[in-house]
């Protein structure tokens, strides 16, 4: 039962308070309130959504007669003094007078005049001096000052429009009589949840249930459904790509056992006891850097099982893990560098991300490296074997069989439009366009980091908090919970006082406590115990007078402000000695005889001490009011502490600007005077209203030093991973430039900076990190000297993975958009645009910088003395294969563009299209081999016996006794004459070394290949066996001669290994290498629409395959089909590149068994007549990295 207040005001149980609930109204059309119409909406809407519902009479206050009490409301309060029996009743002239009645007590309130003292019988107002002031019709009921204080908004009738005719009244408070929290629930979800909370006239717009925190607990369980769809599409996107259920099982398996142990590591190891909810963004952060790792690891496996489809598991895991490994590793060791990095921040929830995502990556690195890889191998073994093959008559039976059959065909063809589209793309025209338009990418990405360096860094900025730590933002702005933390309580003068605002700011000095935090740092609910300094006294005559003299010292200060009402207790000491100096000595009674006027300032210790706890004492038996002196005794009643406090002259703020001028200049001051205090007082510090500095300062400062750190970690990183300057340089600049861009887009999001808010921030370098590196680490074992090929070859390889994981990652974001959890809301869009972003600065601006700068053969590469060998290139200039940056590089590059003009825009058209325009050379697709001679390589030399016999097969040695019969003497050729060099650039010293090998050269064009060794039958009489009519090799027409020669070759081989079977055709027709040889420069370009020679694109579908119909049966020594401008080269400069040494060995095998030796050259014949034949030699040495 609630008290009854005095006169009129008893229609109202007591006076409004903030513990009830309450609701803000605002009008409709954003006009005033003050009018008959609003004021009866609201107490419509509050009888239709509040006391309609069958919960309210048990949740409300009751009056004597047990009913509920009324709210306090605009509506009641004009019908309470106009006698109205509800507010539905009252008139248009009630409001009138209210209006006149108002406006002639609102000067006195805002002067602070009208307060609570004033108001009631003429007894109580006669004890505050300041109340004779007020009209007696202002403090007659307390319902004016209640108006004023509670329920108009703060901008009505004040200083500024109270000579307004018709102020405006924008919002009205109003109380509900029930109690804030849990209880509220069920009323709000019936109906204040829905959007319809509005009339004609008014509408709700906020409302403050006590309930915020309540309902983030109970959204956050409801809205875990976006997350988890997000988590879903994510995976979804990898079954897609992978179009195996299998593996994306395995992925999410290596997810979660990754998150589980890194919680084991972080309580168990780490000892960390408070686990934040932001924690759990890092389930959708690590899928996605796993999604990611996935889409390039199978990239690399299906172009492994391409380009060498003869190769075992093992020697394909080798393959695959050699780029693989090396990519994980500067991958994952640059994220978790970067994601710990922000374990500096001073935000406890900032830390414990930090290290509970860094360990996540670091052992999901761990699974990606070993359970990838062996999930791979057995679905390899296990599941993609077990395929059942069912004739096409099976799946004509019945009805729907034939519509599985039909949608099997309709998807397969869906997927084939898929394949070219996405070959088109990412091989073909994003190359080029990279290439062609770098000038522009440099220059657009350079500006839009630019630009987002200035809005982030400079102006506007993001947004500091304005709102303490208990009323974060938990939902979207527009929520009205949110509305009334952020909005409305800086409306209304209770709230406003309340929260400080407008009020004088204090500064609290404190001696005897030490400023040390012992606590968990770890655990915001650990607080720690107070620490006392030793040395701390106040006895002394020494600090007796420092602190006499030190209330001096302050009141000269511009900064104190002397407040009537409050005593400030800086100047204890005064009061100390005033107190002894009135006291009169006594013989008869000892508290006199002590403490009395007899003895001088300073005193003794032992008498300061008794002297001032019976001024204490003595105040507290008098019955005065309490007057704290700042005196802190112990349990033991010694002195423990002294604090002091005195009221300044500014006011408390949210802005962080005036809050940084008042803290700096009062700690400069009090550092000051420390440093001046005696012995036992030195350790003195000040505290005041500083809580929401400490979080702005925290936010503002560390979070653009948590960026700048975790960007040069990462530079740090990279450096010792790839032990590359200029790709570590180039790398960091696109992270930075994603970071820059996307902390831009936030400000112009008008995003607040809060913890939230800083950890995404944090993390964005994180974040950044593995598109870029997934190019980076490409670019770094390219084959190709060049750097253009370099950038090629990159983009082919790693576009489309790439690609893939930003759009896995988009899709996740934007399902969880309609989440009402702010948290969930700004995490989708944060991924958004961050891996968006990342995409296009990785791919654009990155590559765009490896073009022109990036580094060339081992350019900018840091060799240690200790090492015995170098990366070495098909195209080096140098003997012996070294490369060095500086003159060298210089000269290089003139020398190459002397030789050809136009040969670096033709080069840059290469990754364009096979088919290539007129304007190239007929003989070849570039101009390095146009119009010259073949050259001689550097390193090949002539040796007599290329054709070591290796014991074989009798049936595999009948064939090559076969083949050497057909070839005639041109065998003598493949095994001693020298191989040429075809790469580029072309030398012009005319050395006797060079006149000899081109003496040679001359001397083997001399030697041709006879006819036979261009029949059609020749070929495909060394075709593979088992070649379908949808094999690997010819999926178009294939010539009843040549189906008979494939079958006549296998039942004559039907006794050999598959395997064996394909390396006889491997060793004779392919002119692919192994699968460290990305086909991306050397493709074999057919211009004619003739069905003839077709080679088979390696990097995609199937081996390199050659076939020929029986229409070059007979030929002539530079034509081709009696065609010229037939045949056409797309040969770079990098030809004769280096296979691994398990390659090595397996070719070596097989080539050894037909006598044709380790480096036997391809003969290939030249359109033009004037121009030899072109031998591309099959080297033997070792790269590390892909051929082209």
């Amino acid at each position: 039962m609630v008290e009854q207040i005095y006169g009129v005001d008893g229609f109202f149980c007591g006076p409004p308070e903030k513990g009830y609930s309450q609701l803000v109204f605002m009008s409709t059309t954003a006009g005033s309130l003050w009018n008959l119409q609003a004021i009866q909406s609201m107490c419509q809407i509050e009888q239709d959504k509040i006391r309609s519902h069958v919960h309210f009479r048990d949740l409300c206050q009751r009056t004597e007669a047990n009913e509920c009490c009324p709210s306090w409301s605009l509506g009641n309060y004009i019908a309470v003094l106009y006698n109205r029996s509800s507010c539905l009743e009252i008139t248009q002239g009630d409001i009138s007078h209210t209006l006149a009645l108002l406006r002639a007590c609102a000067p006195d309130y805002h002067k602070g005049i009208l307060t609570p003292s004033c108001i009631g019988p003429e007894t109580m107002r006669q004890k505050h001096s300041q109340c004779a002031k007020v009209p007696e019709k202002c403090t007659r009921f307390n319902a004016i000052y209640q108006l004023l204080h509670f329920l108009v908004d703060r901008d009505f009738l004040s200083p500024q429009t109270i000579e307004y005719q018709v102020p405006s009244l924008k919002y009205s408070l109003l109380f509900l009589p029930t109690r804030k929290g849990a209880s509220m629930m069920g009323i709000y979800l019936d109906n204040l949840e829905s959007w319809d909370l509005f009339d004609n006239y008014t509408s709700i717009t906020g409302m403050d249930l006590g309930l915020k925190q309540k309902l983030f607990q109970h959204y956050l369980l409801l809205d875990t459904k976006y997350p988890v769809l997000a988590i879903l599409a994510i995976f979804l996107s990898v079954s897609f790509y992978l179009r195996s259920v299998f593996i994306t099982l395995m992925v999410l398996l290596t997810v979660v056992s990754s998150l589980m142990i890194s919680y084991f590591l972080y309580k168990v190891a780490f000892r960390f006891t408070y686990f934040p909810f932001v924690n759990l963004t890092a389930v959708i952060i690590l899928s996605s850097i796993c999604a990611n790792h996935t889409f390039v690891f199978f990239d690399l496996w299906n172009l492994s099982k391409s380009q060498n489809p003869s190769a075992g598991l093992s020697q394909r895991v080798s393959q695959t893990m050699h780029h693989f490994a090396y990519l994980m590793l500067a991958s994952c060791f640059t994220t978790g560098a970067a994601f710990y990095a922000s374990y500096i921040s001073n935000i406890i929830a900032i830390r414990c991300f930090a290290v509970y995502m860094g360990t996540s990556v670091l052992v999901n690195l761990i699974f990606m490296m070993t359970w990838l890889p062996s999930s791979a191998v057995l679905y390899e073994r296990y599941i993609a074997t077990t395929c059942i093959y069912k004739p096409e008559d099976y799946w004509k039976n019945t009805g729907h069989k034939r519509v599985a059959l039909s949608l099997h065909y309709v998807l397969r063809g869906l997927q084939k439009t898929l394949c070219e589209t996405s070959k088109l793309l990412f091989e073909k025209l994003l190359p080029c366009g990279v290439i062609k338009f770098r000038y522009i990418w440099i220059c657009w990405f350079a500006a839009l980091a630019i630009g987002g360096a200035y809005i982030s860094c400079s102006n506007p900025k993001l947004k500091l908090p304005t709102l303490e730590s208990s009323s974060v933002q938990v939902f979207r702005l527009s929520h009205p919970f949110e509305r009334y933390d952020s909005e409305y309580c800086h409306q209304f003068m209770f709230e406003r006082l309340e929260r400080g605002e407008g009020q004088r700011m204090p500064v609290t000095i404190i001696w005897g406590i030490l400023p040390v935090d012992n606590g968990d740092h770890f655990n915001p609910k650990s607080n720690g115990t107070l620490v006392a300094d030793a040395t701390f006294t106040i006895q002394s005559p020494d600090a007796q007078k420092w602190l006499f003299e030190f209330c001096q010292k302050v009141k000269n200060q511009t900064f104190y402000y002397l407040d009537t009402e409050q005593k400030s207790t800086v100047c204890f000491m005064e009061e100390f000695v005033r107190w002894m100096d009135s006291r009169q000595c006594s013989q008869r009674d000892n508290s006199f005889s002590l403490c009395c006027n007899q003895f001088s300032f300073p005193y003794g210790s032992e008498v300061f001490l008794h002297c001032i706890k019976m001024m204490l004492l003595e105040q507290g038996r008098e019955g005065a009011e309490t007057y704290d002196l700042g005196l802190r005794f112990d349990g033991e009643g010694n002195l423990a502490a002294l604090v002091l406090q005195f009221q300044t002259v500014y006011h408390y703020s949210f802005n962080y600007s005036k809050a940084k001028h008042f803290y700096e200049e009062i700690n400069l001051w009090v550092t000051e005077e420390m440093k001046t205090a005696p012995v036992g007082l030195q350790n003195g510090w000040f505290t005041s209203k500083l809580e929401l500095y400490n979080l702005q300062h925290s936010l503002s400062t560390e979070t653009m030093v948590v960026m700048g750190l975790s960007i040069a970690i990462s530079f740090v990183v990279l450096l010792l991973t790839t032990w590359n300057v200029l790709l570590s340089v180039f790398s960091v600049t696109a992270i930075a430039g994603t970071v820059l861009v996307t902390v831009g887009l936030l400000v112009l999001l008008e995003w607040q900076l809060n913890a939230v808010e800083s950890l995404f921030i944090s993390a964005a370098v994180g974040l950044s990190v593995d598109f870029t590196v997934n190019y980076c680490i490409s670019y770094h074992l390219c084959p190709h000297s060049d750097r253009l090929s370099r950038v090629a070859f990159s983009l082919k390889q790693m576009s489309c993975a790439t690609a893939m994981a930003a759009s896995a990652l988009f899709s996740a974001g934007v399902i969880m958009l309609p989440a009402t959890v702010l948290a969930y809301r700004k995490l989708g869009i944060f991924i958004m645009m961050i891996k968006c972003i990342s995409c296009g600065f990785a791919s654009f601006f990155f590559q765009s910088l490896c073009c022109f700068f990036g580094p060339e053969k081992n350019c900018g590469q840091i060799l240690w003395p200790c090492a015995h060998t170098i990366k070495d290139y098909s195209d080096d200039s140098e003997p012996n294969g070294t490369y060095a940056c500086g003159g060298n590089e210089k000269q290089n590059r003139l020398r190459k563009v002397q030789e050809s003009n136009t040969a670096n825009e033709q080069y840059e058209l290469q990754p364009l299209s096979r088919k290539l325009s007129d304007s190239f050379d007929n003989s070849t697709s570039t101009s390095k081999l146009s119009n010259r001679p073949s050259v001689l390589s550097e390193d090949m030399q002539a040796e007599d016996s290329r054709c070591p016999r290796i014991g074989t097969h009798p049936p595999l040695e009948r064939e090559r006794q076969n083949l050497q019969e057909n070839l005639g003497d041109d065998q003598a050729v493949l095994c001693q004459c020298p191989a040429l060099q075809t790469s580029s650039p072309y030398k012009h010293s005319s050395s006797g070394a060079e006149i000899h090998r081109e003496r040679l050269c001359r001397d083997c064009q001399c030697r041709k290949y006879s006819p036979k060794a261009w029949d059609s039958s020749g070929l495909d009489y060394i075709q593979p066996a088992g070649v379908n009519e949808e094999g690997q090799l010819n999926k178009s027409q294939c010539s009843t001669d040549t189906a008979q020669q494939q079958s006549d070759y296998t039942s004559d081989n039907s006794h050999l290994p598959a395997a064996d079977i394909y390396k006889i055709h491997r060793c004779l027709c392919s002119l692919g290498s192994s699968f460290d040889m990305l086909n991306i420069s050397s493709e074999t370009s057919i211009s004619d629409f003739e069905q003839g020679l077709k080679l088979a694109e390696s990097a995609s579908s199937c081996p390199d395959v050659l076939e020929l119909s029986d229409s070059y049966s007979q030929t002539e020594r530079g034509y081709l089909n009696g065609k010229r401008d037939t045949l056409r080269l797309d040969l770079r400069e990098t030809v004769f590149d280096i296979s691994p040494a398990a390659s090595q060995q397996n070719s070596s095998s097989w080539k050894n068994r037909f006598g044709l030796g380790s480096e036997g050259p391809v003969v290939l014949p030249n359109s033009q007549p004037d121009m030899p034949d072109v031998w591309i030699k099959r080297s033997s040495a070792q790269s590390s990295g892909y051929n082209s």
